[in-house]
């Protein structure tokens, strides 16, 4: 399976695509320690390293079937829980500034499957998530938070709690 990256350059494979879609579909007990290592290792990475590793997810998000990644992302909920509040704020804020500079791709996301994946989290699971999201976009400055937040369905940003 080849996932093809839909921005500037048309004939380049996104390897971040592919990689979502194997972890994907793995069995839960295989991907689950296969992505705690590589969360791992994230953290070790230079800062530059870790938004453009952000920014390849981003960027294929959009091409993606998102049943598919909606599997990897409880999965990776799951994990950054477990990595406790400073690192999960710390990868979010990464995912919220790539995120604003690529607001146009982030229009294009299915966010359904994720939202439903991230209603069906334990309750202190989704609670940890949601504050998390909250307090990244209290460090945003005004304008970024707004490019974010209107590239992200009305729906979806109701039911986190972030408009009313």
């Amino acid at each position: 399976m080849r996932v093809v990256d839909d921005a500037s350059n048309k004939s380049t494979p996104n390897y971040a695509g592919n990689i979502i879609y194997i972890l994907a579909g793995l069995p839960e007990f295989l991907r689950k320690p296969m992505m705690r290592n590589r969360l791992n290792e994230f953290f070790t990475l230079q800062e530059e390293d870790k938004v453009e590793m952000i920014r390849n997810v981003v960027d294929a998000l959009p091409s993606m079937e998102m049943g598919t990644v909606a599997r990897l992302f409880k999965t990776w909920l799951e994990l950054l829980h477990e990595f406790g509040d400073e690192r999960r704020n710390s990868i979010f804020s990464i995912y919220a500034r790539v995120m604003v500079s690529n607001a146009s791709k982030v229009a294009r996301i299915d966010f359904a499957p994720l939202l439903h994946v991230l209603n069906s989290l334990d309750v202190d699971v989704r609670g940890a998530t949601v504050a998390s999201i909250k307090r990244v976009l209290q460090e945003m400055d005004e304008e970024s938070k707004r490019t974010l937040l209107s590239s992200i369905p009305e729906n979806v940003l109701r039911e986190v709690g972030l408009h009313s």
